[in-house]
């Protein structure tokens, strides 16, 4: 039996307006392409005869009907009754009297919920006197199958008549009513009239093929998308490897470089000995040359002004003797050359700047892996996809590292928007977007988006979470407002939510029976560890927290704070750290609640919550 639990918040409303189906304005129709929105905003995309599907872009040509000519998608109507039902029930108005009293009890001929008065009154009328009514309790504890309605002829004066037979003549190709078989549909005239239970058999015999050949198709490129899925991981690896290498062939680039310097200083010490040697012995012949200079001119003046002729004449000889050779030195005309040390750099800058443009290359090897798939002998090629890069503005905190992370826009669900700095998370999309637009890393069942950096062993990690939300509608019990999780790459979309997964940790907020409110749930593998009040739920709340989150590697705890508060909410116990677990973030039910989260990281955290200084 179909469990409330089971049907997908997408299938009940709007992607485009986000509003819930319905039989007014937003009755869900379905395009060609299979895809589903409701009837008023069909009208609002339509341009001249034709529309273009928001989601995969095809082109359909509006029918002569115009927007109603698009069928009915009754199942999602259906859906919502069943949970109408199950869920709302105190919500769901009579339709057959004006005072919009509480329903009580459901027709089933004419689909139609009826409160106590107005039960009596179909019960008492000849047309209706033997309709099956049953009260909203029973409905509650019935699958979908009660609300499958029987179609009944929409022409003049064949109301209400089941359209019970099938016309598969050429130009028909239509369900028909008994009146229909003999007034329109004559088997004289061409017309092949088969009972519609029968047509039914074969056509849904046909889908079954084409479901065997689906999910063929379906498993071949799960295939694939496991290989992708693990290249991504290895091309993490692989990043690191070469900037390993990168950084080792630099380092003895720049050992090269430092024995070089090294050289240059030693010339230079040496060189400059020599050239301070010449120096020195032309500083002594100068001051050797000035002192006997002066002394010999002192000496000449002394005897020229002192002596007598008689005197004079014995030292005239010595004294001109001596000063000619003095004069013989010259030192008016002599040059002195000195030679001083220069490092011509700008030359080695230019050529050193060309050579550094050629060091080391980058390139790609290209690896095609051929997966062996079952149905034929197709082979399918695999090329290698390139990864994200790390963030440079880390924090650290002691041992602790506030990593600098965004979240990865390649990633987000197409029913998920984030802002231009890709650090806030909506749970509304205001421009729809295509399935698969952002390439393979995009999730496809995770409803939301996944951290472009991840966590590895060995080190402390720490990071926050600002959650703002305003509830528009009560939720119900199987309503998540949204998760925040910790998780393995290859586990992350596998489902709706990480909290039921081996190898995934997860916070999520989420309606507590027990506590009647909004609670803070802490889970893994599908199991409740813990839970804490949040907020109430009711229409108008508006809520603003802010959670920080730390990873301890070497313990294989995760703990979770309340920052404005100061208070550790839970510390998740035996993580398996050997592999790199990747921060997630979802967010769920846009038709009740508006949501943000932006994550906070890197130099963005200015101090750690005091709970946490004593980890």
């Amino acid at each position: 039996m179909l469990r409330a639990e089971d049907v997908k918040e997408e299938f009940l409303i709007c992607s485009v307006c986000m509003s819930e189906f319905d039989e007014d304005r937003h009755v869900p129709r379905v395009l060609p392409c299979l895809h589903t929105f409701c009837h008023q905003c069909l009208q609002q995309m339509a341009k001249g005869s034709k529309l273009h599907c928001p989601v995969c872009k095809s082109e359909h040509v509006i029918p002569k009907q115009d927007i109603y000519g698009f069928p009915k998608d009754t199942t999602r109507r259906n859906l919502i009754d069943f949970l109408r039902v199950r869920k709302r029930s105190s919500d769901i108005l009579c339709k057959d009297c004006p005072e919009d009293k509480t329903a009580a009890d459901f027709c089933k001929e004419c689909y139609i919920f009826m409160c106590v008065e107005c039960t009596k009154a179909h019960k008492r009328s000849y047309a209706s006197r033997k309709h099956t009514v049953v009260s909203i309790l029973e409905l509650q504890r019935t699958g979908i199958e009660v609300f499958r309605r029987k179609l009944t002829c929409s022409l003049a004066g064949h109301e209400g008549q089941t359209l019970a037979f099938y016309c598969s003549g050429k130009g028909c190709e239509m369900a028909i009513c008994t009146a229909c078989t003999v007034c329109d549909h004559d088997k004289n005239k061409g017309h092949v009239i088969i009972n519609v239970q029968d047509i039914y058999n074969h056509k849904r015999e046909e889908l079954d093929k084409m479901f065997e050949t689906l999910d063929e198709d379906i498993q071949s490129a799960k295939l694939v998308l496991k290989q992708a899925e693990k290249e991504l991981l290895n091309m993490d690896i692989k990043e690191l490897e070469v900037e390993k290498d990168i950084d080792e062939t630099f380092a003895r680039c720049r050992k090269v470089l430092d024995r070089r310097q090294s050289q240059l200083k030693e010339s230079l010490a040496i060189l400059c000995e020599e050239k301070k040697a010449n120096v020195q012995e032309e500083v002594e012949l100068l001051e050797g040359y000035i002192d006997g200079a002066a002394n010999a001119k002192d000496f000449s003046t002394h005897v020229v002004g002192h002596s007598d002729p008689s005197e004079f004449i014995p030292l005239y000889s010595i004294l001109v003797q001596r000063l000619k050779s003095l004069n013989n030195y010259k030192v008016n005309k002599k040059t002195l050359k000195i030679e001083s040390p220069a490092f011509e750099a700008k030359e080695m800058e230019e050529e050193f700047e060309k050579v550094a443009e050629t060091i080391g290359k980058l390139n790609t090897v290209v690896e095609h892996k051929k997966l062996n798939i079952s149905r034929g002998n197709t082979d399918i090629t695999l090329s290698s996809a390139s990864s994200h890069r790390k963030g440079e503005r880390d924090q650290r905190f002691g041992e602790i590292l506030c990593p600098s992370f965004t979240y990865d826009v390649c990633s987000v669900h197409q029913y998920r928007e984030l802002s231009d700095n890709c650090r806030t998370l909506k749970n509304y999309n205001t421009v729809p977007k295509q399935p698969g637009m952002y390439g393979a890393r995009q999730l496809k069942k995770y409803r939301g988006v996944v951290g472009i950096r991840s966590f590895e062993p060995p080190g402390k990690y720490y990071f926050e979470v600002q959650v703002s939300f305003n509830i528009i509608k009560s939720l119900d019990n199987i309503n998540f407002v949204y998760e925040i999780g910790l998780s393995r790459r290859s586990e992350i979309d596998n489902g709706y939510y990480v909290y039921d997964q081996p190898h995934a940790w997860s916070f999520c907020a989420q309606h507590c029976e027990e506590h009647k409110q909004i609670c803070s749930w802490c889970r893994h593998h599908g199991e409740n560890l813990a839970h804490v009040p949040l907020s109430l739920n009711l229409t108008g709340t508006n809520v603003t927290k802010t959670f920080g989150f730390l990873l301890d590697t070497d313990k294989a705890q995760w703990t979770v704070v309340d920052c404005l508060e100061e208070k550790k909410i839970h510390t998740f116990q035996n993580l398996r750290t050997s592999r790199a677990l990747w921060p997630v973030f979802g967010c769920h039910w846009p038709s009740k609640v508006r949501l943000e989260m932006t994550v906070r990281s890197g130099t963005t955290i200015e101090r750690l919550p005091n709970v946490l200084r004593t980890n």
